[in-house]
């Protein structure tokens, strides 16, 4: 391999990247296994394709998901020839793994953190020993221009998880961030054509401006400016404008940040506390880049949520949006289930506990220093939870209860939605949505053989094609669920917090699934219907606005539940109680737990009465008990209820 050549032959086709190429084919030229790890955008595909190009290697392109199983990374018998001629290695179909390293070709596999790692296993082999054995078939041995390359995302993103030791002591690591603002502009000319360098300005300038955002989890790449230009180049002449003239010509505007929003709100991901849309944020980035440089102006605050307003629901009628320290409606009677709108008024927003700031000093020092006088921030409170050495939602939960420091009790809440929603996230990282094996027909990928269909197959023609045979899939089984969340007796902000953690945990688990959310303690609050189509920030927010205290009545919780799931229409359903199954009000619980199909019991009491009064509601609606002993403890509690 001739790296000076093949770095010339790269340096002319890509756009900067100096430090990245030479760090890139350094390693392969040590014989390395390489991953390249950066955000989207970053041109890693671009690189690598550039290299591979350069160095006349074949390229094998693998996307990396949940399911990517080892067959079809490796390879599978052609089952129409294995029925004819029985199992040879003529009738394999190879799958990218064998072909590379017979060719001496690179194995890219895009998305690395997101496949499973029964799959990586199979990897391991090929990058450890540089050979692969596939049963009756034999052992392909690499060729040495094989190389793995993998690249991934951060860790962040849903469905993402963490690499092995094995996985990663056997690859090196080239990080690849952002570039400069010049060359983003010159990626962006050289991409779209366009002569249009006022334009191209104010679109990298935009996207550029998303990334440092604090409403945004994840800014825009490259990507969004190059079709910023072109989208707003087609608009442009469709309506007529001048996109120059955009600052001041009203119709120029428009049509800018119309082909703004186009082009670049489906790439950002806003902060699960942001109260405002991609959109929204969108319009925001593209005004401030018209000013070159910026002008002085803040951007503007959100919306302030302890600030009585109507907002809109989704079928466009209006409500009062709740104060922390007030409730529009009165409480209803004991025994009460809220729906819809009423859920939101059904308890006043959470206006602090009993606990005041310097108990909080006493407990946690350092932290109370930091958090100061009344100036603390987002970042500051994040920053200086980095440094305590318990878990972060358990502090939020102490703050959550501040009656004397509003501010701070605001801030706990921002962020804990925020380490709820990304702690779920994790949670569900490499769970694939296994379901039942279905018999499906053949279409070239590698699965296992349904012998049964395929006999009868056989019997009405001796020599059927691939088509005609049927193979075995995983097909994931739709179900309904009712989540039904005990938040009654003395809820401080470490209980409801967990309560939150359980609602965020089982929503990305089941996301693709219709479910019901209920919050209760001697009333009931129906937080989500089964058939809504409720933001997952919106949910836990709704949560956290809930102070319910007092009785409880657990057989009004899984009665409310219980309706949702009939509603649904679906065959399969199931409910999971969050509860230390301590009742205090209304009737037997275990009557309404045995008329559900299926529900599962959280337990979140750690007496031996509560575990046994929750392994009784269990066991009456033929349901699995799981125990809560930490708050670390309840994603693994509800995986073990909701195991297929």
């Amino acid at each position: 391999m001739d790296l000076r050549h093949i770095h010339d032959e790269v340096r002319r086709k890509v756009v900067g990247r100096e430090e990245e190429l030479s760090l890139l084919l350094a390693s392969l030229g040590a014989g390395r296994d390489l991953l390249l790890e950066g955000p989207p955008g970053t041109s890693k595909s671009t690189l690598l394709r550039a290299i591979a190009e350069a160095s006349h290697t074949p390229l094998y392109f693998v996307e990396g998901n949940a399911d990517l199983t080892p067959a079809k990374l490796v390879g599978h018998h052609s089952p129409s020839k294995v029925l004819q001629e029985d199992y040879s290695p003529e009738n394999f179909v190879y799958g990218p793994l064998p072909l590379a390293m017979r060719e001496g070709g690179l194995l890219y596999v895009e998305e690395f953190n997101r496949v499973p790692e029964d799959t990586l296993n199979t990897l391991i082999t090929a990058m450890a020993e540089r050979e692969l054995t596939v049963p009756r078939v034999g052992t392909i041995r690499a060729q040495p221009g094989f190389r793995t390359i993998a690249a991934m995302n951060p860790f962040d993103n849903i469905g993402t998880g963490r690499l092995s030791g094995a996985v990663a002591d056997r690859l090196c690591r080239v990080r690849m961030d952002y570039q400069s603002e010049a060359e983003e502009r010159q990626i962006v000319a050289q991409t779209t054509g366009s002569s249009d360098r006022w334009l191209i300005q104010v679109a990298v300038r935009a996207a550029r401006l998303t990334r440092e955002h604090p409403e945004l989890r994840m800014g825009a790449s490259v990507r969004a400016a190059i079709d910023l230009v072109l989208v707003a180049e087609q608009l442009a002449r469709l309506r007529g404008v001048t996109l120059s003239q955009a600052a001041t010509d009203e119709a120029a505007r428009k049509a800018l940040v119309a082909a703004a929003q186009t082009a670049m709100s489906i790439k950002i991901a806003p902060r699960e506390s942001s109260r405002r849309t991609a959109d929204e944020i969108v319009t925001e980035v593209i005004l401030a880049a018209l000013r070159e440089p910026p002008g002085p102006e803040q951007q503007e605050e959100p919306p302030d949520p302890d600030e009585a307003e109507e907002e809109s629901n989704p079928d466009g009628r209006t409500r009062p949006r709740m104060s922390r320290s007030g409730s529009p409606g009165a409480a209803a009677s004991s025994g009460q289930v809220y729906y819809g709108e009423e859920a939101g008024q059904a308890a006043a927003r959470r206006g602090g506990g009993d606990r005041m700031f310097r108990t909080f000093a006493a407990d946690h020092p350092q932290l109370a220093e930091r958090l100061g006088k009344g100036n603390a921030s987002l970042a500051t409170l994040e920053e200086a939870l980095n440094e305590e050495p318990c878990d972060p939602l358990e502090v939020l939960g102490e703050l959550y209860e501040l009656y004397d420091r509003s501010d701070l009790r605001a801030l706990a809440r921002r962020l804990a939605v925020e380490l709820l929603l990304k702690t779920a996230r994790r949670n569900a990282a490499g769970r694939s949505g296994q379901g039942r094996l279905t018999s499906v027909n053949y279409r070239g990928d590698g699965a296992e053989l349904d012998l049964e269909r395929t006999l009868e197959v056989l019997s009405a023609n001796p020599r059927p094609g691939d088509e005609e045979l049927f193979v075995l899939e995983r097909r994931r089984r739709q179900r309904a669920y009712a989540l039904m969340l005990d938040i009654s007796g003395s809820m401080k902000g470490r209980a409801i917090f967990h309560a939150a953690l359980a609602l965020a945990t089982v929503a990305v688990r089941i996301r693709h699934d219709p479910f019901a959310v209920v919050a209760f303690w001697r009333e009931a609050a129906i937080l989500k219907r089964i058939d809504e189509s409720v933001p997952l920030e919106t949910l836990l927010d709704r949560l956290l606005s809930l102070s319910g205290r007092g009785l409880t009545d657990i057989g009004l919780g899984l009665r409310a539940g219980l309706d949702e799931l009939e509603s649904s229409g679906m065959q399969e359903r199931v409910g999971l109680l969050f509860s230390d199954g301590l009742q205090t009000a209304g009737g037997p619980a275990d009557l309404v737990a045995a008329a559900f199909p299926t529900l599962h019991v959280v337990a979140t009491g750690q007496s031996a009465e509560s575990l046994e009064k929750c392994r009784a509601l269990a066991a009456s609606g033929n349901g699995r008990c799981a125990q809560v002993e930490r708050i670390g403890g309840i994603a693994g509690a509800i995986n073990a209820c909701l195991a297929a």
